[in-house]
């Protein structure tokens, strides 16, 4: 059984930048998944006035939602509670299918999407992509399977800043067809879940965002956030937080 809860070796400070006109980004930093310290994928992107979350997990002190998006049901990715404490009657739930059984107690607020879903919400646009595995994790059993219908998102401000969210993948052929990227949010822990360094680094050079965030990985692997950087193209800021 995994456990997750808030780690003791979180900064205690939230890590906020801006990334365009209006638009900041913050983490709440590590959490702790079972033994491991772990940077998770959870973030709150603020464009404007509107205030979503992304994969709400170890959010404290936080402003309610307007949009929750969730990329899979997995128990670092996905938290009831977060998603309790961050609901209004407003809020609206943006989630694959996999989530939906763990979200019958707010059923008319959420919004079922498959990969390659495009949506407007007031003057956002919020496009699905696929996030998947293609390697076993054991045998020909795959973490994140393709017919799991998991995804990652690209959230589109008014002014057009593009903010890539890979979720947990790969690196798989559907994301060739990515462009304009401005920021992007991707996994780099490996170990047949998501992509490691090299393949995250193979897509961000890529796309050659302004911006690259890499997630969801042990902040005890230095080695992997170093050989990340030094891999990305020089015209890509890397940033690291923790």
């Amino acid at each position: 059984m995994v456990k997750v809860k808030i780690s003791e070796k979180r900064n205690p400070i939230p890590q906020k930048i801006a990334i365009g006109e209006n638009i900041t980004l913050t983490t709440w930093g590590t959490i702790k998944v079972n033994k491991s310290h772990f940077f998770p994928s959870s973030f709150q992107i603020k464009i404007d006035d509107k205030v979503i979350y992304i994969d709400p997990v170890g959010v404290e002190n936080a402003e309610q939602a307007d949009y929750i998006l969730i990329t899979h049901a997995h128990p670092d990715h996905f938290s009831l509670k977060d998603i309790k404490n961050l609901l209004k009657n407003e809020t609206k739930i943006i989630c694959s299918k996999g989530v939906l059984k763990k979200l019958k107690d707010v059923k008319d607020q959420i919004l079922i999407v498959k990969p390659k879903k495009q949506l407007k919400i007031e003057k956002i646009s919020i496009e699905t992509t696929f996030a998947y595995n293609t390697k076993s994790v054991f045998l020909w059993i795959k973490a994140h399977p393709k017919s799991k219908e998991n995804v990652g998102y690209v959230i589109i401000s008014k002014n057009g800043t593009k903010i890539y969210h890979a979720g947990d993948t790969d690196y798989i052929p559907e994301m060739n067809e990515l462009n304009d990227i401005d920021v992007a949010l991707v996994p780099i822990g490996g170990d047949n879940l998501t992509m490691n360094a090299e393949e995250a680094a193979t897509i961000v050079n890529r796309i050659k965002p302004k911006i690259a965030i890499p997630m969801h990985y042990e902040i005890k692997n230095h080695e992997e956030l170093n050989r990340f950087e030094i891999l990305v193209n020089n015209t890509t800021r890397v940033i690291k937080l923790n």
